[in-house]
C-alpha cells in the first residue's frame, strides 16, 4: 500500500466510496427477480472504465519510477526507437520484445519517454485485458455466474493500491492471454469452428511467446482445446485443424524469418528460449509450490482477490461438489470443468515455476482461476434454483468480503500502520515532467544527441533521464553479474557490445545502496577481467556522484576538453 498526503488520501477514499456506490446500485438493479438478461449495458461498461481511471489517475500522473521494471521496458523502448533490431541491439531478459516495442506508440503520438505515457499505455491495454475476460466469462456461463466471478476481478484493479498499478512488464501477455480466452469462449458458443476465429485464436497464442515466455503454457492449453473443440464439432476437421495451425504457426515464423534476416537468430534462440528457460532461483518444483502460501503473503491485494473466489468456490461445494463433474445435455460443464481445473494448475506452474516471487506474476492465474471458479459457481446455482433474492444476498457478501480489505488497509494506511518505506506521493508530484539526476545532469555534459551510454548495474532509468539509448544489448547487468553456467557468455557478448557500439559513457551504479547489485567487492566491473581491461584501455573515470563513477571514451573526452579550449 502507498503512502498519500492528505488531498490524494480524500481523492482516493472519495473514489472507494464511488466505487462502493456503483457497486450496491449495479448489484441491486441486476440481482432481482425482474432482471433475467445477461446483458450489462454499455453505460455500466463506460461508468466502470471511468471509475478505473478515476482510481489510476494518481498513479499514471505520478511522473517517478514505481518499480524498476517499468524503467528497463521504457529505456529498451527509447533504445529500439533508435535500433529497431530486438536481440542484437537490445535484450529484455525475461521480457519479450513486444513489451518494449509497444511502448514506443505513445511516442508517435508526440509523448515523451516517460512513466506518466508508459502507465497511460498499460491502462489501455488493461482495459482491453479485463472486456476480453468480461466477454469470455459472459460467453461461458450464465448472466448470474459470470457477473458473480467478474466481480473479485472488478475490484481487484479499481482498489489496489500498490505493485499491481505499475506498469508490469506482463502487460501485453495477459492482454493477448485474455483475448485468447475470449476467443475460445466465442468458439465454444459455436455449432462449427469458425475458421476466422480460429485463425486469429492461433495468431494471437502464436505472439504471445515473444509478449513473454511465461504466458505460453496457457497459451498452448487454449489451443489444445480449442483444437478439442474442432474435433468434437467441425465438419471438416482437418481443414480446421489446418487453419488454426497456420494461425499459430505464422507469428513466431514472422519472427524467425526477421531474426535470420537481421543477424540475431542466435541471440533468439541462446539468450530468449534457453536462457528463460534456465531463469530460476533455484530449488526444486515442489519447494516452491509449498512456498505458494508466503508467496501469497508477499502479494499484498492479490489476496482480496484469492479470498473472494475462494468464498465463491466454497459455496459452490457446498451445494454439491460431486455435481460438477457430470455431463450437462452436450457435456459442457464437464469439458468447461477440465478447461478451467488444467488452465488453473498451468498458470500456477507458470506463476511459481523461477522461484521469485515477483507479486505480479499472481495475474497469470486471475482468468483461469475465474474459469474455474465460473464452472462451478454456474452448476451450484443452476442446482440449487436460488431465487434472485438469495443470490443477492451472495452478491451483498462478496462485494463486503472484497471492499473492507482495500478498505481496512487504506485505513491502515493513512494510520501510518503500513510500512514506512513505501512510496510517499503527494499532490504536488502529479503531472511533472521527469526529474534529472545528478548523475544523469554529469552524463549529458560529455554526450550529444544520438549518442549511446550503458550502466553497469541496475538502474536504466538514467537512459530515459538523459535521452540517450543503450550502448550495450542488456540494459540491466543481471546475467552478467549473477553466477550461472552461461554467465562468460553473456559476459563475452556484453564486451562485443562494447567494443563494436562504443557507448560515450559508461556508468558504474554498484553501490551500497543500488538495487539487487550492491557490493561493489563482488560486482564492480573490475572483478570482470576482460570488461575492466577494456574500460581501462578506452574510458577515463571523470566524476563520482553518489558513490556512482562516472567514465567517459577518451576520445569523446580529448574532444570536449578541445572545443572547451
Amino acid at each position: 500500500m502507498l503512502n498519500f498526503d492528505r488531498w490524494l488520501t480524500g481523492y482516493t477514499l472519495f473514489g472507494f466510496l464511488l466505487v462502493l456506490l456503483l457497486s450496491l446500485l449495479f448489484f441491486k438493479t441486476k440481482f432481482n427477480e425482474k432482471s433475467s438478461t445477461p446483458q450489462v449495458g454499455w453505460v455500466w461498461g463506460v461508468a466502470f472504465f471511468v471509475i478505473l481511471l478515476f482510481m489510476r489517475y494518481p498513479f499514471i500522473a505520478y511522473n517517478k519510477e514505481m518499480d524498476i521494471d517499468e524503467s528497463q521496458m521504457l529505456a529498451q523502448a527509447l533504445s529500439l526507437k533508435n535500433y529497431w533490431i530486438y536481440w542484437t541491439y537490445v535484450d529484455g531478459l525475461t521480457q519479450g520484445p513486444l513489451a518494449s516495442y509497444c511502448l514506443i506508440i505513445p511516442s508517435w503520438l508526440g509523448m515523451p519517454f516517460d512513466y506518466t505515457s508508459a502507465r497511460l499505455l498499460g491502462y489501455v491495454f488493461l482495459c482491453i485485458t479485463l472486456f476480453a475476460t468480461f466477454r469470455t466469462f459472459a460467453n461461458l456461463f450464465n448472466w448470474q455466474a459470470a457477473l458473480l466471478t467478474f466481480t473479485p476481478i472488478a475490484f481487484f484493479y479499481l482498489l489496489s493500491q500498490g505493485a499491481f498499478t505499475t506498469l508490469y512488464n506482463e502487460y501485453v501477455c495477459l492482454c493477448l492471454l485474455a483475448l485468447c480466452f475470449w476467443l475460445f469462449s466465442i468458439l465454444y458458443r459455436q455449432q462449427t469452428p469458425d475458421p476466422v476465429t480460429l485463425f486469429l485464436l492461433g495468431f494471437l497464442a502464436g505472439a504471445v511467446p515473444f509478449a513473454k515466455l511465461q504466458g505460453v503454457p496457457t497459451a498452448l492449453l487454449t489451443v489444445f482445446f480449442a483444437g478439442i473443440l474442432v474435433l468434437m464439432r467441425s465438419t471438416r476437421k482437418w481443414k480446421a485443424m489446418a487453419v488454426l495451425m497456420i494461425g499459430g504457426l505464422l507469428f513466431p515464423l514472422i519472427v524467425a524469418i526477421l531474426a535470420i534476416r537481421f543477424n540475431a537468430i542466435e541471440y533468439l534462440w541462446k539468450f530468449y528460449i534457453l536462457g528463460n528457460s534456465r531463469y530460476s532461483s533455484g530449488g526444486s518444483i515442489l519447494e516452491k509450490a509449498l512456498n505458494y502460501l508466503n508467496f501469497l503473503k508477499m502479494s499484498g491485494q492479490f489476496s482480496c482477490l484469492a479470498a473472494g473466489y475462494l468464498l465463491l468456490i466454497l459455496f459452490a461445494g457446498y451445494n454439491g461438489l460431486t455435481r460438477f463433474l457430470k455431463l450437462g445435455k452436450s457435456g459442457r460443464p464437464n469439458l468447461l470443468f477440465i478447461f478451467g481445473l488444467l488452465q488453473t494448475l498451468i498458470a500456477f506452474y507458470a506463476v511459481i515455476k523461477s522461484g521469485y516471487t515477483f507479486p505480479h506474476y499472481q495475474q497469470y492465474i486471475i482468468i483461469p482461476l475465474g474459469l474455474l471458479t465460473g464452472v462451478l459457481l454456474e452448476t451450484a446455482l443452476l442446482n440449487s434454483q436460488w431465487s434472485a433474492q438469495r443470490v443477492r444476498l451472495l452478491s451483498m457478501t462478496l462485494l463486503v468480503m472484497l471492499f473492507l480489505p482495500h478498505l481496512i488497509a487504506k485505513l491502515a494506511s493513512i494510520g501510518g500502520y503500513t510500512s514506512k518505506i513505501s512510496a510517499q506521493i503527494n499532490h504536488s508530484d502529479l503531472g511533472k515532467p521527469l526529474e534529472i539526476s545528478q548523475v544523469s545532469k554529469e552524463i549529458t555534459r560529455y554526450t550529444q544527441p544520438g549518442d549511446a551510454i550503458t550502466i553497469w548495474g541496475w538502474h536504466p532509468a538514467y537512459h530515459l533521464e538523459t535521452g540517450l539509448p543503450q550502448g550495450t544489448g542488456d540494459v540491466i547487468s543481471y546475467r552478467i553479474l549473477t553466477a550461472a553456467p552461461d554467465q562468460k557468455i553473456y559476459q563475452n557478448k556484453y564486451l562485443s557490445d562494447l567494443e563494436s557500439r562504443r557507448p560515450v559513457v559508461l556508468v558504474d551504479q554498484v553501490t551500497a545502496h543500488s538495487f539487487w547489485f550492491n557490493n561493489t567487492i563482488s560486482y564492480g566491473h573490475e572483478h570482470t577481467p576482460k570488461i575492466s581491461h577494456f574500460i581501462e584501455q578506452n574510458y577515463k573515470h571523470v566524476a563520482t556522484v553518489n558513490d556512482e563513477r562516472i567514465y567517459v571514451r577518451t576520445d569523446r573526452l580529448k574532444a570536449s576538453i578541445a572545443h572547451h579550449e
